[in-house]
């Protein structure tokens, strides 16, 4: 940890950072906090300079803004961090079996000669005291052989432990890393990779696969009135509503700051539009409470566009055309879903 953070010098960065993300209307999420420490102590040369290149332009310095930083400078490193870690682990765990396996070679051809040199001895009809000799030998060197074994077992073993338990946690960590901290969603990147894997799924088998953009409406007009720990709170009831109606195969993401993705692979274009038609309606019959002071929120609604891929199409295609019917559900008076029209599928093939 930066020592300056732990002095009464740390104490004036919180505030000056703290005092920053007002200024700016910066939700104060652990993550946005970690951003401006580091933008208010100058820690990290690279992120300072990007805030302060938006400050300078007149530019938001939004959330969306903030969540980039974060990824960039803080989760790589623990993603990086944990690689190493789990490498030097494993190198070390290796690193043991392999001496482990040298001394089983060594013994293995101490053994060898143990019983060539019994079969010589037999060969040369021995007496009795040379006969006994040479059996008490030959146990000895079994009973090594034998715990030799067993010390590899064991340590073979434990290594396997020792690397599963690796690899699980560098998977939370890659995990994490991919996991929308507020929500609990699928973040930005993981919705990226989602999105390649599920068109190239499509081509190679030819299967369908649609995609849902969702925004929340007016949520601006809430986040303002209410604060910004209401308009988490919308946030997070939204997904739980997505997520209620997404299947198992689908990945649903925060896309942006109140926006939502669901990618669908191996879904038709009308089982897309109405699991979208089941969580409009879902939204929109719910009525929120504030839960600091129990005040009605009234109804939350959402707007929606549905698109199917086609054959050939990329990715980014897709979600402009996604995109393009959200803001048709918009421009026609929000709270509705707005899917694929025949021309603009037929525009798609053509091109």
């Amino acid at each position: 940890m930066n020592g300056r953070l732990q002095t009464h010098e740390g104490i004036d960065l919180a505030r000056r950072a703290l005092d920053m993300m007002a200024e700016y209307s910066v939700a104060p999420t652990p993550q946005n906090y970690a951003v401006w420490v580091a933008y208010v102590s100058d820690s990290i040369p690279e992120l300072s300079e990007a805030i302060q290149s938006a400050i300078d332009k007149g530019g938001p310095v939004n959330d969306d803004v903030c969540d980039e930083l974060y990824d960039r400078h803080f989760t790589f490193k623990r993603i990086q961090d944990a690689v190493l870690d789990t490498g030097g682990a494993m190198s070390r765990e290796l690193g043991a079996v392999v001496k482990t396996l040298e001394a089983a070679e060594r013994d293995t051809a101490a053994y060898g000669e143990a019983l060539a040199g019994a079969s010589g001895q037999l060969g040369e009809a021995p007496d009795s005291v040379a006969f006994k000799r040479m059996v008490e030998g030959l146990v000895s060197a079994t009973a090594r052989m034998q715990r030799r074994s067993r010390e590899l077992e064991r340590r073979l073993q434990e290594t396997s432990v020792e690397v599963n338990q690796l690899r699980n946690n560098l998977e939370k960590v890659r995990e994490e890393a991919m996991t929308d901290a507020l929500t609990g969603l699928a973040n930005r990147k993981r919705f990226d990779e989602s999105m390649r894997k599920a068109r190239r799924d499509a081509e190679l088998q030819g299967d369908d696969f649609c995609l849902i953009l969702c925004d929340i409406d007016h949520f601006k007009r809430f986040n303002d009135t209410w604060g910004h720990q209401t308009g988490d709170q919308i946030i997070r009831f939204v997904a739980a509503c997505l997520s209620r109606f997404a299947k198992d195969t689908h990945i649903v993401a925060r896309y942006g700051g109140e926006e939502y993705a669901i990618v669908m692979p191996k879904t038709t274009i009308g089982d897309a539009a109405s699991v979208a038609e089941k969580i409009r309606a879902t939204v929109e019959s719910k009525r929120l409470l504030r839960k600091s002071t129990n005040e009605d929120l009234g109804h939350i609604t959402v707007s929606m566009g549905v698109s199917q891929h086609a054959t050939g199409e990329s990715v980014e295609s897709l979600i402009e055309r996604a995109d393009t019917n959200l803001y048709k559900s918009k421009q026609t008076g929000r709270n509705r879903v707005t899917v694929d029209s025949v021309e603009a599928q037929s525009g798609v093939a053509a091109a």
